[in-house]
């Protein structure tokens, strides 16, 4: 392991699968337990009974190197009996919201522990843990909040809009539900403050880093510490790599370009880090007053992971 920071706090705000392949480079280049990632809680839902947090779930497989990236979701080498007799029973839910069965441990496992008391983040930890985990995996908030989009229909969870209708219906608003009462998770503010550098992953800047922006405090540190905030752009060309960011920006009326993710995060993050498709968007970013750095952000693999985060860090 090349290691370019060997003691010094690495704060990464996260999503699902460009956070996932972000930061199985990252764990290679600092040391693992100096990495505090800050999960995302919109996307969490209640389904079969059980309590699914689909972004952490996926940073935890993934950091585990048993993530299925190809599938971008589970375990690999996932057997799915549990949902297919869900299926045979008639359970409407498991038509559209997929579950592997070890999948589905998981979320027993984290329901039970929750229905004992025990908040999210504790729940995080002790699975992170079971999972052989050394990086510290911290919800944004022990609260229930949900993301939601507005539809022809009213408004749905994100998951549904993402899973069920696999994001080809028109949206016109977006919100996250229970934020007014949402407090920062045990250790996310300190984590913030004390970092020595603070990373957002290549994640959707509406449906994976603004619900955790949404939390009370939250954005306000990072602003405090807006001189330590890089981002790497999620889309590359205008496009995104894989989800709905580029289709949500244009229908929530901003520009889905690397000018228009500086916009978004130009109150909290100082440098953007662009693919080098957009070199030419150099200049529009800076307008937006942040400042860009062109690399090379597509990861085909954990080769092209690893020398991302190293040359994120040395910048």
């Amino acid at each position: 392991m090349e290691s370019l920071f060997m003691t010094k706090r690495i704060v990464a705000l996260a999503g699902g699968v460009g956070a996932a392949k972000f930061l199985r480079g990252l764990t290679r280049v600092v040391e693992a337990d100096s990495l505090y990632i800050i999960g995302n809680v919109g996307d969490n839902l209640w389904v079969f009974g059980l309590y699914v947090a689909p972004d952490i779930d996926i940073v935890t497989y993934a950091l585990a190197d048993l993530w299925d990236d190809e599938r971008g979701w589970g375990l690999r080498g996932e057997g799915f009996q549990v949902r297919d007799g869900l299926r045979l029973l008639g359970l409407e839910d498991a038509e559209w919201f997929n579950l592997g069965d070890r999948d589905f441990a998981t979320c027993i496992f984290r329901t039970h522990l929750m229905k004992r008391g025990y908040p999210l983040s504790r729940v995080t930890d002790i699975i992170r843990v079971k999972f052989g985990v050394k990086s510290k995996i911290i919800p944004a908030t022990d609260n229930e909040l949900v993301t939601q989009v507005h539809t022809l229909d009213g408004w749905i969870t994100f998951e549904e809009y993402y899973v069920k209708h696999r994001f080809s219906i028109p949206i016109d608003g977006l919100r996250f539900v229970g934020a007014d009462d949402a407090e920062p998770a045990p250790g996310v503010i300190e984590a913030i403050n004390s970092a020595h550098m603070i990373i957002v992953c290549p994640s959707n800047p509406l449906a994976s880093i603004q619900p955790i922006l949404s939390v009370k405090g939250i954005l306000e540190a990072l602003k405090a510490n807006r001189n330590k905030v890089s981002a790497i752009s999620p889309l590359v060309g205008g496009r995104a790599i894989k989800g709905p960011a580029d289709s949500m920006m244009s229908q929530l009326g901003y520009e889905p370009s690397v000018a228009g993710v500086a916009k978004l995060y130009r109150e909290f993050v100082s440098t953007l880090i662009i693919d080098t498709v957009d070199s030419k968007e150099q200049q529009k970013v800076m307008e937006e007053g942040v400042n860009a750095r062109v690399m090379n952000t597509l990861m085909g693999g954990v080769n092209d992971s690893v020398e991302l985060a190293r040359r994120v860090l040395s910048g």
